[in-house]
């Protein structure tokens, strides 16, 4: 897809239904649900037993999101988009923050062929064939690796391979991704523990890639870059970064190997506080006042194939967090806590949600259990909102735990 197309492609298709939910986000009487690398579905929830679709806004590359007042702020693929949404089924683009995100490809990507060099002054990669083709190679790594893209292509080598054993091979200037199916609270929204956009404080966070976290202000309509940091390199170890979650003054960045913590009081001047390190996994977190949630997640994707739990992390000294206890999970992703009913949802993938009391974290009570693919979750007013394989799904819930189904959006 062009660059120009890109730019032109943002609008309203409001028949368009719900194909691949990724990421939910709940604000007042509605439901936003991004359907994977397509756009984003708005949902009237004022009556959560029927909630009625009233609008699809057409996003290439779409993945995350985040909303303040009557703008949606999206991720399309490497740019960053304002979309004014006071009217839902009729929206405008608002403004654009040009080339401010990795350059990434699409999750179609099929790991059993090698991915040709991406000529990335085209514009941006929305698909793939399969052809045979056949290529040159300038040395002996031939059939298992392109040659050192600092030499061939200036350190821009678009493309990502596989090995003869099977294992991708590395961008050679760590600048593209594949991107990732990856709650907190925010003054405007709440958004499930897979957000990769973040809003502090009249500031967008954004994961801009594996190892940065990009800052802009939304002042006067505009989406202005503040500043970037490493996470790691703060913290002085490696793993690539995956979701943001807010924590009064405090920002919690989940990654691969450990969660940090940084000091947003000053959202415009983030200051790094500590981190906790764990084993190589995949890692959302959430967090009430003393304990930050972390779930440990196995797979091809997260680095290591024997590892899902859920970590228990002591935070009442931000300073100097440190494990608690862990409880065993089948293959854990999001998670969501209600901290006023000391309530924690986890999704354990195929395994279902489980709903826990969470008032002695050491020892967690197992209140309840959802059967079914379970993906990420969002608590607001009592309701957990639930992705999965057949749709989002609906319940409303007790100080105890109970859950009640109230309703199903259904795929297409």
């Amino acid at each position: 897809m062009s660059y120009e197309d890109l730019r032109s492609s943002i609008q309203s298709d409001n028949n368009r239904s719900l194909v691949k939910p990724g990421k939910i986000l709940v604000k007042d009487n509605f439901v936003f649900i991004n359907d994977f690398e397509t756009g984003i579905h708005i949902y009237n929830n004022a009556n959560p037993a029927s909630p009625q679709h009233i609008g699809f806004i057409n996003i290439p590359g779409n993945v995350d999101m985040a909303v303040r007042g009557n703008t949606l702020y999206v991720d399309s693929y490497i740019d960053i988009v304002a979309i004014d949404i006071s009217d839902p089924t009729n929206i405008r683009e608002a403004t654009r923050a040009l080339n401010e995100l990795s350059y990434t490809i699409p999750t179609t990507i099929d790991y059993n062929y090698p991915v040709s060099e991406v000529d990335r002054n085209q514009g941006v990669v929305s698909d793939y064939k399969v052809v045979e083709v056949k290529e040159t190679c300038e040395n002996n790594e031939c059939g298992s690796a392109y040659y050192d893209a600092v030499a061939v292509n200036g350190g821009n080598w678009g493309g990502r391979m596989m090995t003869d054993d099977g294992t991708v091979v590395n961008f050679a200037d760590n600048s593209n991704t594949v991107r990732s199916l990856s709650g907190s609270l925010s003054a405007d929204a709440a958004a499930g523990s897979m957000a990769r956009f973040l809003l502090v404080k009249g500031y967008l966070y954004t994961i801009s890639d594996e190892s940065t976290v990009k800052v802009f202000s939304l002042s006067d309509n505009s989406i202005s870059f503040v500043t970037s940091f490493n996470p790691w390199s703060d913290g002085w170890g490696a793993g690539t970064i995956e979701t943001l979650f807010l924590l009064n003054n405090h920002l919690l960045i989940g990654s691969t190997s450990g969660m940090l913590a940084y000091n947003v009081s000053d959202a415009s001047n983030p200051e790094y506080v500590s981190n906790y390190e764990h084993m190589t996994s995949c890692d959302p977190v959430v967090a009430n006042s003393d304990y930050a949630f972390v779930t440990l997640r196995s797979g091809v994707d997260c680095g290591r194939n024997d590892i899902n739990q859920l970590d228990i992390v002591n935070i009442s000294e931000m300073m100097s967090p440190y494990l608690e206890h862990s409880v065993p999970m089948t293959n854990p992703h999001g998670l969501s806590i209600d901290a006023e009913k000391n309530l924690l949802f986890v999704c354990d993938g195929e395994s279902g949600m489980n709903v826990y009391n969470v008032s002695n974290p050491t020892s967690l009570r197992a209140l309840a259990r959802r059967t079914g693919d379970s993906y990420d979750a969002i608590t607001s007013n009592d309701i957990v909102y639930v992705i999965g394989d057949e749709g989002l799904v609906q319940y409303s819930y007790t100080e105890e735990g109970q859950l009640t189904q109230i309703s199903t959006i259904s795929l297409d």
